[in-house]
Parts: structure tokens; C-alpha cells; sequence
């Protein structure tokens, strides 16, 4: 029983030992087949970038501003005589388009056909009795005529009595008489001479008082005229204040609209941006050039108008017109006004709407090409440095020069020569001498030369 005991104890040491055993060996052989460690040769891993061929380029200098529409007419409709208003038109309505011309309101003309006709018949009288006056001075001086001659006769007979009475043969009284009839004729004749003087001056004082009331047969007929009121030129309605059998006074004001046929943008521009436009001018325009001719071919300027509003675009094609007198004291820009021409023709239902008051458009001012630019995408300027990858497709940072920026570009003055391979993804970091997989971005590229020479609108 003892050995039996003893048995399994050793059987079971055994069992222990075995897989303890097999352990060693197995680790053994795992230890005598180990290899050393296997060494790679390092290898520089070339980084993947974007690139393209720096280009010169006809540059067109462009400026962005601001402003709103306002029409370059606006008329504001008074009344001119006072009365009731007895028609209105179907388009005198706020936001209604009219025509030039068009009959808008018409106030109670009677009592300017009364007043006209008053003038008519004053101008009547006092031309009969410019007539009546024109006889009596031909008969005046017919009169005076016939009494200058029996002023001879008398004075004839006078002398004759005169010597019959020195010679006693007729009395003294009889000479008298003849005296009177002599100094009657002298009166008769100078009142007629004084009434013929006087003709001039009665006929100078109804020739006033003709014109007095021919000028007010004119003001009366202007203000029969008034009392039909008329669009002045292609125009939309902004503002209503009358309506039908309301009375008007004088002076008063009806309505309001807007001209139709120009509309004008005063777009702020930062002055660095304007002195940029001039930059291709051979020499700087004359005061003298600027006051007589046209503003857009003497700067050489172009414009256009953008309206941008959700995801609707339009754009017209604008002149300069003028530039503003003053400078911002806020913003330290100037004001050019530009203008464009009958932006109601142009509608596109749905793409383009018309330009109307106090809406808010983007104006971009372009001046003459400045040639041979070199050109950059902003994007590739890193504080004063561009990279580029040298013929061994490595890194190098160049220091430039900034002539002009624009939109998405810069116009470089000094430090990167055409043709050369210009870096335009973003490094991170950026290691002078670091090996380069350069990818060329043509669209990119494309895209920059359009910008540039004015070939794409910059949207």
C-alpha cells in the first residue's frame, strides 16, 4: 500500500516535469535560431506641393468700393397754382412707371380761363384806344394846320386895321377887337400844339400798360399750363401725397419719383487704392484737362457696378462721372461717383433687376494696363517671402517686393524673376533645402492670368 502511495507521488512529480522540460527546449531552440536585428538604409522623404511658373502679365490695377444707387434725376412735383385736383392718372401711384410727357394730374383750370380771358379783352381796350389816340393826333395836326393859317390871315388883318387906326379912319375899339380875334387865334394854335405834345407821352403810358397786360395774359396762360402737371422725363413714382378733389396750394408738394434712364453709385475708395490706378499714366492730367474733358478717358478709367444679394449676381457696365470734392474725415476714402445708363432696359427678370434708390452695389474701378508685372497669388506670399523649387526640386525662401496688391494677387516689383517655380501650397514648417514633389496647378495659373489682365470678372 505504501509503494502504491509512493507510486503516484512520482508519477505525479513527473507529470510536472515533462512540460517544464519540453519549455526549456523549445526556448532553447528559439534562442539558437534568433537573427540580429535587420538595418535600412534611411531614405528623404520628398514633401507633395503645389506649383506654378511665375508669369508677367499685362497687370489692370483695380480698386473695390461701396456705395448706394441714387438716380442721377429726381423730381419732386410742387404745385404751381392753388385749386382742386380734378382727374388723376391710373399711374400716379407710388412705384409706377411713366413716361415723359405723360399726363399726371390736372387741378380746375376756370378761373384761369376767366383770368385769360380778362387779359385778352384789357389788351383789346387799350389797343383802340392806342388807335383812338393815333386819330386824335391826326386830327390835331390837321386843326393846327387850318388855325396857323387863319393865324395869318388874322395878323394880316391886323396890321391892316392897325393903319386905318393911326389914320383916324376906324376907332379904337374896332382896332381892339381885331386884336382879340388875333390872340384868340394864338391861344387856339398853342393849345393844340400842347394837346399835339402830349399825344407821345399818353401814347407811351398805354404802350405800358399793353405790355403791363400782355405779360400777364402770358402769366396767366403759364398758369393755366400749371394746372396740368407732367412727368418731366422717364421717371418712377417714389411718393404719393394728393389725391382727386383734394385742393392744392401753391407750392405745395404732390409727389415725388425717380428718373429712369441714369442711376449713380458714389463708391468709397481708400486713396492707396486710387493712387494704384494711376500708376500706368505716362504723366499726371492737367487741372485744365480734368474741367474740359471727359473724366473716365483723361484718368483712363473704367468701371462696373456688381449687385450681390443671396445668390443672385448681376453686374452693368458703368462710366465715371466725376470724383467727390472731399475726402471722408471717417474712413479716409474718396468718393467717385459713376454712373449707369438705362439700367431699367436692361432687366433680366429672375437676374438682373434695375437699379433703384438706396440699393447697395460694389463698384470696381480698373485703370490702363501696367505691362510686364510679375504676378503671385496672395496665398503664396509669406511675410516678404515667396518659396520656390530650384532645379533640384528643393526649397528656397526668396525675400520680394510688393509693388501693388490686388483682389487675389500681388504685383511683384523686385525679387522673383519669370519662369521661376513658385510654391503656392501652405508649408508647415517651411525648411530651406527641403525636398520637393512639385504637383503644377494649371487651372490655378489660368485663373491668375484672367484675374490679372481683366479677362474674368473677380467674383
Amino acid at each position: 500500500m505504501r509503494r502504491k502511495i509512493i507510486s503516484k507521488d512520482m508519477f505525479r512529480r513527473i507529470l510536472i516535469i515533462i512540460p517544464i522540460i519540453i519549455s526549456v527546449v523549445i526556448v532553447s531552440g528559439l534562442v539558437r535560431a534568433r537573427k540580429g536585428p535587420e538595418h535600412s538604409e534611411l531614405k528623404e522623404k520628398a514633401r507633395t506641393v503645389r506649383v506654378i511658373q511665375a508669369q508677367t502679365a499685362d497687370v489692370i490695377p483695380r480698386a473695390i468700393g461701396y456705395g448706394y444707387v441714387l438716380p442721377g434725376q429726381a423730381w419732386q412735383a410742387v404745385a404751381q397754382v392753388s385749386g382742386k385736383i380734378t382727374e388723376v392718372s391710373p399711374v400716379f401711384k407710388k412705384g409706377s412707371l411713366c413716361k415723359e410727357g405723360a399726363v399726371l394730374i390736372r387741378i380746375d383750370p376756370a378761373k384761369y380761363h376767366l383770368a385769360i380771358a380778362q387779359m385778352e379783352a384789357s389788351i383789346q381796350s387799350i389797343k383802340a384806344q392806342l388807335a383812338e389816340l393815333d386819330s386824335k393826333e391826326q386830327n390835331y395836326k390837321t386843326l393846327l394846320e387850318i388855325e396857323e393859317k387863319s393865324l395869318s390871315l388874322s395878323k394880316k388883318e391886323l396890321n391892316r386895321r392897325k393903319q386905318l387906326f393911326e389914320k383916324k379912319t376906324i376907332s379904337a375899339s374896332q382896332y381892339d377887337q381885331e386884336k382879340v380875334n388875333y390872340y384868340a387865334h394864338l391861344t387856339r394854335i398853342q393849345n393844340l400844339k400842347n394837346s399835339v405834345n402830349l399825344i407821345p407821352a399818353n401814347r407811351k403810358a398805354l404802350r405800358a400798360n399793353l405790355a403791363l397786360n400782355q405779360v400777364k395774359l402770358k402769366d396767366a396762360r403759364l398758369d393755366l399750363e400749371y394746372t396740368t402737371i407732367r412727368s418731366p422725363f422717364n421717371c418712377r413714382i417714389t411718393d404719393v401725397k394728393v389725391e382727386v378733389t383734394q385742393f392744392v396750394q401753391k407750392g405745395q408738394v404732390i409727389a415725388t419719383a425717380d428718373g429712369t434712364r441714369t442711376s449713380e453709385i458714389t463708391a468709397q475708395i481708400p486713396m492707396d487704392k486710387m493712387r494704384n490706378l494711376f500708376k500706368s499714366a505716362d504723366q499726371p492730367p492737367s487741372f485744365s484737362a480734368l474741367t474740359t474733358s471727359d473724366i473716365s478717358e483723361v484718368l483712363g478709367l473704367s468701371a462696373f457696378v456688381r449687385l450681390r444679394t443671396g445668390d443672385m449676381y448681376a453686374d452693368w457696365k458703368a462710366e465715371v462721372s466725376r470724383i467727390d470734392a472731399t475726402i471722408d474725415p471717417q474712413t479716409r476714402t474718396v468718393g467717385v461717383i459713376v454712373s449707369v445708363e438705362d439700367s431699367y432696359k436692361k432687366i433680366i427678370f429672375g437676374v438682373r433687376p434695375p437699379l433703384v434708390r438706396n440699393m447697395f452695389c460694389e463698384v470696381e474701378l480698373r485703370g490702363r494696363p501696367i505691362p510686364k508685372l510679375v504676378i503671385i497669388p496672395r496665398s503664396a506670399l509669406h511675410e516678404g517671402h515667396v518659396y520656390v523649387a530650384n532645379s533640384e526640386n528643393r526649397l528656397k525662401r526668396k525675400k520680394v517686393t510688393v509693388d501693388f496688391p490686388q483682389t487675389n494677387f500681388y504685383a511683384i516689383k523686385a525679387g522673383l524673376k519669370p519662369d521661376e517655380w513658385l510654391v503656392v501650397s501652405d508649408l508647415i514648417p517651411a525648411i530651406d533645402g527641403m525636398l520637393l514633389n512639385p504637383r503644377q496647378d494649371k487651372a490655378l495659373s489660368e485663373r491668375l492670368i484672367a484675374e490679372a489682365t481683366g479677362k474674368s470678372a473677380v467674383k
